[in-house]
């Protein structure tokens, strides 16, 4: 078996014990590399964010959808995961967090549209905008 200095004889002892070995070049590819990763790393990031949002709804979605047959509190349910994987986290909006939450726990396991309008009622006026 044969060592990378054999196969590449400019990586040789010889020629880096001598002062060949131009440093300027390398730390510049050193640092190009440096931006490239941390550009990746920024362009990654933004899809990374938006399905963790979306993660955040079917989470919200699928532990509050679960045994509730009322259509209206599906789509409020719906509505409301969407809010909070979006907002719940911003402390511009935590006035209006209890009223969002407060739908996805009580809407939860609604049977009817009407029990969901006086859910939706009490979530209002126990939680005002």
């Amino acid at each position: 078996m044969t060592t990378p200095n054999e196969n590449h004889p400019a990586f040789s002892d010889k020629l880096s014990h001598h002062g060949t070995c131009r440093k300027p070049a390398r730390t510049s590819l050193h640092g190009l590399a440096g931006v490239v990763v941390a550009a990746a790393a920024v362009a990654a990031s933004s899809p990374a964010a938006a399905q963790t949002d979306m993660e955040k709804q079917a989470q919200c979605e699928l532990s509050a959808i679960r045994d509730t047959r009322s259509p209206l509190a599906v789509q409020y349910i719906r509505s409301a995961c969407n809010w909070l994987a979006v907002n719940g986290d911003s402390l511009l909006n935590a006035s209006s967090k209890g009223y969002y939450v407060c739908l996805v726990r009580q809407l939860s396991g609604a049977q009817s549209n009407e029990a969901a309008a006086a859910i939706m009622s009490a979530c209002r006026t126990s939680n005002p905008l």
